[in-house]
């Protein structure tokens, strides 16, 4: 059999991309490089399409949730930018994963997103139990931080919802949408929550909003410890900070340490010890006052605490004002 001539394949080429119909174009991106703020749409399918993509698209992976990320130029590139973040903080993207994008003419783009083991990568509990008119419950874990869309009824996205926080404590086996175990590695990946709050914490609708907006915006792959200053922390007498066993366990594992807290440039050495009752904890001693007083902390202000991945016990803290 003869190998198609150039002429040939010019022609196939031609009748694929100007064909009438507007279904099942393809295209593939390896994640490398700072991927995590945009992501480079292939200049010849750009060209192909020549503007036919519109200025927002809806990503929508697998599980029928749906992203709103915008269509941007950067460095003559097109580019997925605002809203791509979100994507692929829900998403848990890494470095080497495989996307395969689809584009059917609409302004929506369906993503397969396969991992290094070869495979459709299985996704973040939040990410696949996310339900329509599904209610916030108040935990101090969340599984629902992104702003994503999904279908499914009210029943069904409690059940969900019912099977997602069981993952996060179970120690039974998880499987994955081929049926098959998952390892304990991959159940731990996938039940870390966005933020983790100290038990009968109660937010505003609105500061649970600027909560939620604000762990998007610092998409760090350890989770938040969020809490709402009280008199303690501001007027008492010593004035400290307790942070809550169910966090400093796992992401402070220590018994006394001193932590280097930073807030917008400025750092501030504090003493931390743990504080043995029937509800164990961590409790931020001197140089808490000190911080409080320098960043003008006041009852009700909710300080959020991200730990750095690549600094011993430093954590970046953000300040949401209750006014």
């Amino acid at each position: 059999m003869r190998k198609p001539g150039k002429r040939c394949k010019e022609t196939d080429a031609h009748y694929y991309w100007n064909r009438s119909d507007e279904h099942d174009r393809y295209f593939f991106k390896v994640l490398a490089g700072d991927f995590r703020e945009r992501l480079g749409i292939p200049d010849k399918f750009v060209q192909h399409i020549r503007g036919r993509i519109a200025k927002t698209v809806k990503l929508e992976s697998h599980t029928g949730c749906t992203f709103d990320v915008e269509v941007a130029k950067s460095l003559d590139k097109v580019v997925l930018q605002t809203g791509w973040k979100a994507f692929a903080c829900a998403h848990d993207l890494k470095m080497w994963d495989f996307l395969v994008f689809k584009y059917d003419g609409t302004p929506r783009l369906k993503v397969l997103i396969f991992d290094l083991s070869c495979c459709e990568k299985v996704l973040p509990c939040h990410t696949r139990d996310r339900g329509e008119g599904e209610e916030q419950i108040e935990n101090s874990r969340s599984c629902d931080d992104f702003p994503m869309k999904s279908p499914g009824n009210k029943r069904k996205a409690w059940k969900q919802r019912e099977g997602c926080m069981n993952a996060n404590t179970s120690s039974t086996s998880l499987s994955d949408s081929s049926g098959g175990s998952m390892s304990p590695e991959d159940q731990k990946s996938h039940s870390v929550p966005s933020y983790i709050l100290p038990r009968r914490t109660y937010l505003t609708f609105e500061l649970k909003k600027k909560l939620k907006e604000k762990v998007r915006a610092i998409c760090s792959k350890t989770p938040i410890y969020g809490c709402v200053m009280k008199k303690t922390s501001i007027e008492g007498k010593p004035q400290t900070m307790d942070i809550s066993g169910e966090y400093a366990d796992v992401y402070l594992p220590f018994d006394d340490q001193t932590l280097l807290l930073q807030h917008l440039g400025k750092s501030w050495e504090v003493r931390c010890h743990i504080q043995k009752s029937n509800f164990p904890s961590k409790r931020l001693l001197k140089g808490w006052k000190q911080f409080a007083r320098d960043n003008n902390l006041q009852v009700g202000d909710l300080c959020l605490f991200e730990l750095l991945e690549n600094r011993e016990y430093t954590m970046n803290v953000h300040i949401i004002r209750e006014k």
